[in-house]
């Protein structure tokens, strides 16, 4: 009983950040610089202070808001250079697990990873978006558990949620696909060949181009909503 409601008060703390995440950069309800008040929140949501709190909690984490003593919590500004620091810290990790991977994987873990990139480019192919990026994060996942650096992956784990809303809010663009299935072969291709140099660096330039993407899809949609400001 004790579990089933832990569990219960987990997907409803998850539900909530989520929610609120998706609000901050969405910039419908909550600006840069909004104060986020526990009360009012747990009166939208219909919720206690509980959950609340530990949405704010994370949120904090992922460097969406920032709370100060006896100042409650406020709304970061989710702009371009933010997005550019997660995604420059990004490729550092993804380059390091890459290349502490290659020097683990075993013969089944290559084999499951020719899975997943085979499975990613059959979702891409048939135009499924979701089930694509679902898989993409599959197939990155995997690497790093292989590698097995605890620390680095909850680093990356801390900013996955924020990077796949944000890219629901901007993206994802559809031309990239192909050149992710590209990036994924060359990467499996390196590990084949137990090249953990080789791995590392297309591992970050594979995060600097969705960071490129990413910055492009931002820049578009905020400049199209400055335009209709004017």
């Amino acid at each position: 009983m004790l579990m089933q409601k832990t569990q219960k008060r987990n997907a409803l703390d998850a539900d909530i950040t989520d929610l609120l995440r998706e609000a901050i950069i969405n910039r419908e309800e909550f600006t840069p610089g909004s104060p986020l008040r526990i009360d009012a929140l747990a009166s939208r949501f219909g919720v206690s202070h509980m959950p609340v709190r530990a949405a704010l909690q994370r949120l904090e984490c992922e460097g969406l808001i920032t709370a100060l003593p006896n100042k409650g919590a406020r709304v970061v500004d989710v702009n371009q250079a933010f997005v550019s620091d997660i995604m420059d810290i990004r490729m550092q990790l993804e380059s390091y697990l890459a290349r502490r991977a290659t020097l683990r994987m075993t013969d089944n873990d290559l084999e499951m990873l020719s899975d997943l990139q085979l499975i990613h480019a059959q979702a891409v192919s048939s135009g499924d978006i979701q089930d694509a990026l679902t898989l993409n994060r599959a197939f990155h996942t995997a690497i790093h558990h292989i590698a097995g650096s605890t620390d680095a992956i909850l680093i990356l784990d801390r900013h996955w949620r924020l990077i796949r809303a944000l890219w629901r809010r901007y993206g994802p663009i559809p031309a990239r696909f192909q050149a992710v299935i590209a990036d994924h072969r060359q990467m499996l291709a390196a590990f084949m060949a137990r090249d953990s140099e080789a791995a590392a660096a297309l591992a970050a330039a594979h995060t600097v181009r969705a960071k490129h993407s990413l910055l492009e899809a931002m820049n578009a949609a905020l400049g199209a909503n400055e335009n209709k400001d004017e």
